[in-house]
């Protein structure tokens, strides 16, 4: 699950060279009927031929040479089995999943002819190799908008280290910077070591809101003799977000606020730690 310090460093980061536009309001396009979109990318995942694609002939001519291909053909170790009215055929790794297969959609038509990890990764985010396009994220929020005005509509969460292909993977390209995805690194159980500075040890909220009033005021006046300049609207508007974070992070990202037993469930692992604050 893919994609470091927060702070208001991250937050700047969005206001890049392809920022475009000054909306205000992230006002879905269509009327939307999903809420939440939680998008897991496990690069260098298992094979799709051990999980949810099941590939009878490749079992059959398991160890058999094959023209034009170095080394042999190498089957599944792991056996499928139809699950649910929908009966579709999944791997005996998942016995869970299987029980919910006719809530899911699963879809064995995608295909690539890219064997490098680092240029698959960019390529499954973003659908682009050769130049920058937006992530599958950044058109998620532009198309559907956000509920919540207190916390980014898209945030990318990675437990540590950085994706090869690095923004491009969340960025949102000639799409203004707001639609973005702020980068969160959740090696840490933390929520202070998560997003940096997301508490002010020297500034009660008043104060702060006076302080960010006054800056906003002077990037306003700035930005009246520049006529319109995306990068600088798209600062304005982390400023403000980082400020709404605050309170609202310390609760989102807080996953002791789960019970034993769900965090239980869910594991405290990087990966188990990041499905349940995506969960939150």
């Amino acid at each position: 699950m893919g994609f470091g310090a927060l702070g208001l460093a991250g937050l700047l980061s969005r206001t890049q060279a392809f920022a475009g536009g000054s909306e205000v309001a992230l006002k879905p396009h269509f009327a939307a009927k999903a809420t939440r979109v939680i998008h897991i990318f496990a690069q260098g995942g298992p094979s799709h031929v051990d999980t949810w694609d099941p590939k009878p002939e490749l079992n059959r001519r398991d160890g058999q040479e094959l023209p034009e291909v170095k080394g042999v053909a190498m089957g599944s170790n792991f056996k499928f089995a139809r699950h649910g009215k929908s009966g579709i055929e999944v791997s005996e790794v998942f016995p869970q999943l299987a029980k919910h297969v006719d809530d899911m959609t699963v879809i064995r038509s995608m295909h690539t002819d890219i064997p490098a990890h680092d240029v698959a990764t960019v390529f499954m985010n973003t659908g682009s190799l050769r130049m920058a396009k937006p992530s599958l994220g950044a058109w998620a929020l532009y198309g559907l908008g956000s509920e919540n005005e207190n916390m980014p509509g898209f945030i990318s969460l990675r437990p540590g280290g950085s994706a090869p292909g690095g923004v491009l993977n969340w960025g949102s390209a000639f799409l203004p910077g707001k639609y973005q995805a702020t980068s969160i690194n959740t090696s840490s159980p933390s929520v202070e070591q998560m997003i940096q500075n997301i508490r002010n040890q020297y500034l009660g909220a008043e104060e702060q809101r006076r302080q960010l009033d006054f800056v906003q005021k002077l990037n306003h006046i700035h930005q009246q003799n520049l006529q319109e300049d995306p990068q600088l609207e798209a600062r304005i508007q982390s400023f403000e977000m980082a400020y709404k974070m605050q309170m609202e992070a310390t609760d989102a990202f807080d996953i002791s606020r789960e019970s034993r037993e769900t965090r239980d469930l869910y594991t405290n692992t990087p990966q188990g730690r990041q499905l349940l604050i995506a969960r939150r």
